[in-house]
């Protein structure tokens, strides 16, 4: 799948992108991002970027649930960031964006135009198994990290378990499309979604692309029996 295809994808279902995840995931993914960005743990002084940041469901749990001080997410789809934007309105007399700073960006993951060693931390929520080239999306996060920074990437999975692998299968190529078709108009998002989970689990050596990509300390954490996976790793220097 090119790049405008992903695109297009992503902006046609954009306006019910929120549901489709809370829904999808039976909520559970709000966990999954608390997760996320207590493992960050940054400090207010600190400056995070959220890539494939999506309507900004990361970006708003670092207001909610952390202390960092200055959070940029960055989408490919400008009607992504339109909406995160229109959230960020809502969210503006919340006490919890007291000194904090927001930024959006509309850029590819693989050329983002920031500057290099700028940001303390790089986050990424079921954002990097959607980039065609993975391999130089990694080399932009690094690049862009400060020395010794962390990188955290919060993607789904397939359980371990067999007996919970194989329902989980049935549910992904099976009802979700259908479900998809209810909610976005069609099943073609849903059915690129669900079959992109099971290629990253089964023919996706992540650990070993991180450490290509020039980061070490790379650990793997499995989210809810498996359904989703947390890496940490950091950067060389």
């Amino acid at each position: 799948m090119n790049k405008p295809k992903i695109k297009y994808d992503f902006d046609e279902i954009s306006a019910q992108y929120d549901r489709c995840n809370h829904l999808f995931s039976f909520g559970i993914d709000h966990l999954w991002r608390r997760h996320l960005v207590t493992s960050v743990n940054a400090h207010p002084r600190q400056h995070v970027l959220d890539l494939c940041c999506g309507t900004g469901d990361v970006v708003f749990s670092f207001l909610k649930h952390g202390s960092v001080g200055h959070v940029t997410g960055l989408d490919i789809s400008e009607r992504m960031i339109d909406l995160a934007q229109e959230k960020q309105i809502r969210f503006s007399g919340n006490p919890r964006m007291r000194n904090k700073i927001l930024s959006w960006k509309v850029a590819d993951a693989v050329q983002t135009g920031l500057e290099s060693n700028t940001f303390d931390f790089v986050t990424c929520a079921f954002g990097i198994r959607n980039i065609p080239d993975r391999a130089a999306a990694l080399k932009e996060m690094c690049r862009v990290l400060k020395p010794k920074g962390k990188l955290c990437i919060l993607e789904f999975s397939l359980p371990s378990n067999p007996l919970l692998r194989g329902p989980y299968q049935f549910y992904l190529g099976r009802i979700m499309p259908l479900l998809g078709k209810w909610i976005v108009g069609g099943k073609e998002p849903l059915q690129y979604l669900s079959q992109s989970i099971r290629h990253w689990h089964n023919e996706v050596h992540f650990s070993t692309e991180l450490s290509q990509a020039g980061f070490k300390l790379i650990r793997k954490t499995p989210l809810t029996c498996g359904l989703a996976a947390l890496w940490v790793a950091a950067k060389n220097g």
